[in-house]
C-alpha cells in the first residue's frame, strides 16, 4: 500500500500543487507585508517630521522655555510615546521630554543630624533597543543645536505581529487542506490512468486480449485516451485473431502439397525398376514444390505491398490492354464452363501503374469471377474514366458475396463457406487489395445489378 502511494501520480501532483500554492502564498504575503510595513513606517515618519518642524519653530522663537510651554500646551494622551532632546555641538544632549517608561523613580535617604530625610530622584534610562522601535526626525536649530524628536512605532508590532501569526496558522491550515483536497481531486482525475494501468497489467499477466479499459464519459483528454486505447486493443485483438486464422489456413494449405510431395518422393526412391514412373514422380514433386513456392512468394509480395516496400515500375498504360490480355488468357477456361466473357471499355483509360502488377489484379479478379460463376453465366470486364480516378469493374452473375464476408475476403488465406469446394490458396483477393493500395487506389465488392458480385477497383489518374 505504501509503495503504491509512493508511486501514485495523484499524490505527487497534489504535493507539487501544494508546494506551488505555498510558494505563491508566501510571495503574496511577503509582498503585502512589505507594502503594509512600508506604508506604516512612512506614516510614522511623516507624523514625527511634522511635529519636529513645529517644535523647532517654537525653540527658535523662544528657546527651551518656549519649547516647554509648547509641549505642555500640546500634551495629548499619546504624548508619552514621544521623546524630545537637544543635542549640543560636543555630542552631549538634554532631554526635554521622554516617554514615561523611560523614567525611573528612586527614593534617596539623606541623613540630617539625628533625622533622616527622604527624597525622590528621577533617572532617565533609555532602553538599549528603543531606537529600533522609534521613528526619529532631526532639525537643525539656529543656535547650532540639533533637535531630535522620536515616536514609539508600536503600531507596527501591534498590527504586523498578529498578521504574521495569523498567516502562519491560516497558511498551515490552507496548505494541509490543499494537500488533502488536491489529492482527492487528483485521485479522481487520474482514475482513467489507473484503469489503463490495471488493464494492461491484467493483459500482460493473463494474455486476455478481450480485456478493455472501463472508459469515462465525456470528451476530456483522458476519456479520449481511454477510447483510443480500447480501439487499439480491439484492433490488436482482430489482428491476432486474423493471424491465428491465417496460420491455421496456411498450415492446412501447406499440409496437402507437402504430404503429396513426400508421398511422391517416397515412390520415386523406391526401386521399382521403371525409370518412367520415377520421372513422373519427380515431375509431380516439381509441381508441388512450385505450388508451395508460389504460395510463399505470394505471401511475401502481399507483406511487401502492405509494408509499402513493394517495388513498382510505373509507366503510363492503357487499362484496356490489360483487360484484353486477361480475356485472352482465360478464354479456354470460360469456354470449358460455357461462360460468356464480355468487355465494356469504349474509351481509353490511362493510368500511371506497374503493368505487370496491375495485370495480376485484373487476372485474379477475372479468375475469381470465372471460378464462382455457374455454367452458362456471364462475366463482364469494364473500364471507365471518372474525373479523378480510373475505374475497373469485374461483374458476374454468380452467388455473390454475403455482406458479412465482404471485408474478410480480402484477408490473407481467408476461405469463405462458398469457396471451400474450390481449389485455391485464398491469396488472390489479398494480393489484389495489396497491389491496388500500393498504387494509391481502393478495391471493394458489392452486389451486381440483377444478382452476383461486382468488384470495383479505383486508381488515381
Amino acid at each position: 500500500m505504501f509503495e503504491r502511494l509512493r508511486q501514485s501520480l495523484a499524490l505527487r501532483l497534489a504535493i507539487q500543487y501544494a508546494l506551488v500554492f505555498a510558494v505563491s502564498a508566501a510571495v503574496l504575503f511577503g509582498a503585502l507585508y512589505w507594502v503594509l510595513a512600508d506604508a506604516l513606517e512612512k506614516r510614522e515618519i511623516e507624523a514625527v517630521s511634522r511635529r519636529a518642524e513645529v517644535y523647532a519653530a517654537a525653540y527658535d522663537f523662544g528657546g527651551v522655555a518656549s519649547l516647554n510651554n509648547h509641549l505642555n500646551a500640546d500634551r495629548s494622551p499619546d504624548q508619552p510615546a514621544y521623546f524630545v532632546r537637544l543635542v549640543n555641538a560636543d555630542g552631549s544632549f538634554q532631554w526635554i521630554a521622554v516617554p514615561r517608561n523611560w523614567v525611573e523613580t528612586q527614593i534617596e535617604k539623606v541623613p540630617v543630624g539625628v533625622f533622616t530625610w527622604t527624597r525622590e530622584t528621577h533617572l532617565v534610562r533609555q532602553p538599549q533597543n528603543a531606537l529600533r522601535d522609534y521613528a526619529i526626525a532631526s532639525r537643525q536649530l539656529r543656535d547650532g543645536r540639533l533637535l531630535q524628536v522620536g515616536r514609539l512605532t508600536d503600531s507596527l508590532s501591534v498590527l504586523l505581529s498578529p498578521l504574521r501569526r495569523a498567516f502562519g496558522v491560516v497558511g498551515a491550515g490552507a496548505l494541509l487542506l490543499s494537500v488533502v483536497v488536491g489529492t482527492l481531486l487528483s485521485w479522481r482525475a487520474t482514475k482513467p490512468l489507473r484503469a489503463v494501468s490495471d488493464t494492461t497489467r491484467r493483459i500482460l499477466a493473463t494474455g486476455d486480449l478481450s480485456a478493455r479499459v472501463p472508459g469515462p464519459d465525456g470528451s476530456g483528454e483522458l476519456a479520449v485516451l481511454v477510447r483510443q486505447l480500447n480501439t487499439l486493443l480491439e484492433k490488436n485483438a482482430v489482428h491476432v485473431r486474423v493471424l491465428r486464422e491465417m496460420l491455421d489456413n496456411l498450415a492446412h494449405d501447406l499440409r496437402t502439397p507437402l504430404t503429396r510431395l513426400r508421398g511422391t518422393a517416397e515412390l520415386a526412391i523406391q526401386d521399382s525398376g521403371d525409370p518412367a514412373d520415377a520421372r513422373a514422380a519427380l515431375a509431380d514433386c516439381v509441381n508441388e514444390s512450385d505450388r508451395v513456392l508460389h504460395l510463399l512468394e505470394t505471401l511475401l509480395d502481399i507483406s511487401a505491398a502492405e509494408a509499402g516496400v513493394l517495388k513498382l515500375n510505373c509507366d503510363r498504360i492503357d487499362v484496356r490492354s490489360l483487360t484484353e490480355r486477361a480475356v485472352d488468357l482465360y478464354r479456354e477456361v470460360a469456354e470449358e464452363k460455357t461462360l460468356a466473357v464480355t468487355l465494356d471499355q469504349p474509351d481509353p483509360v490511362e493510368v500511371s501503374a506497374d503493368a505487370i502488377r496491375l495485370g495480376q489484379v485484373v487476372n485474379n479478379l477475372l479468375d475469381n469471377a470465372l471460378k464462382y460463376t455457374p455454367a452458362g453465366g456471364r462475366v463482364t470486364l469494364a473500364a471507365r474514366n471518372e474525373p479523378k480516378t480510373a475505374v475497373i469493374t469485374v461483374t458476374d452473375n454468380g452467388p455473390g458475396v454475403p455482406a458479412g464476408e465482404r471485408e474478410a475476403i480480402f484477408r490473407r488465406l481467408y476461405r469463405g463457406d462458398s469457396s471451400r469446394s474450390q481449389r485455391g490458396l485464398g491469396l488472390g483477393l489479398s494480393m489484389v487489395k495489396a497491389i491496388v493500395e500500393a498504387h494509391g487506389g481502393t478495391v471493394a465488392v458489392d452486389d451486381a445489378p440483377g444478382g452476383g458480385a461486382r468488384f470495383t477497383v479505383r486508381l488515381p489518374r
